[in-house]
């Protein structure tokens, strides 16, 4: 499916968050010449997801993070996050801007 929507869409299909393997197929490859700039989760927060140590290794260029559970509040990509100094962005924030949105309507 990955590689499907890459044909569709354009993007780089990744096998890892490694920093790097030099065969361009991990995401410390890709960033060799690029900057992270928003990191964006639909995982659960059972995953208990966090970025790589070494993506908010760089105090000068943490990148924003939305992560778009809404429950439980904090989660620990949403920890690590803050703990970096990256600004974030919640689910609960997302859900409330749609409620808001389709009150207008």
């Amino acid at each position: 499916k990955a590689a499907d929507l890459v044909d569709s869409f354009g993007g780089t299909l990744l096998d890892s968050l490694d920093s790097t393997v030099d065969d361009g197929t991990c995401l410390g490859d890709v960033l060799k010449e690029k900057r992270l700039r928003v990191v964006i989760s639909t995982l659960p927060a059972a995953a208990k997801f966090e970025l790589p140590t070494w993506v908010l290794s760089d105090e000068t260029e943490v990148p924003i993070v939305f992560d778009v559970n809404y429950k439980p509040y904090q989660t620990k990509l949403l920890e690590q996050a803050e703990e970096a100094g990256c600004a974030v962005v919640r689910g609960s924030e997302m859900l409330w801007e749609q409620g808001v949105g389709q009150f207008e309507l």
